[in-house]
């Protein structure tokens, strides 16, 4: 998970302005924006799936490959002012508990 350092907060055109400029930047590297989640990116590679997930200032991406994930963190931090903040332990009001084999998520 990644916390995004720009100020997001002061006018009411911020937040607005930040997430067209992210989903301007995701749309030009060849990611999709879901229909149904307009905050939710795909993008493929060959058999692999990239999926991000942006919420105001926060950023969750996954993916099967770390591969292509660590070339999607390389790539947002150059673009980004951003923090790693790790493994999600919280998220959007879950409790998210990560190993290697699974991910258990609960309220």
């Amino acid at each position: 998970m990644y916390n995004l350092k720009k100020a997001l907060y002061g006018l009411k055109q911020d937040p607005r302005a930040w997430y067209t400029r992210i989903d301007g930047y995701f749309k030009s590297v060849g990611f999709k924006r879901s229909l149904s989640e307009p905050t939710l990116y795909f993008k493929k590679y060959g058999s692999n799936i990239l999926a991000i997930y942006l919420y105001v200032d926060e950023l969750v991406f996954m993916g099967i490959n770390s591969n292509m994930n660590e070339d999607f963190r390389t790539q947002m931090m150059a673009k980004f002012e951003m923090k790693d903040l790790g493994f999600m332990s919280h998220f959007i009001g879950l409790e998210v508990h990560q190993t290697k084999e699974e991910i258990f998520v609960c309220k």
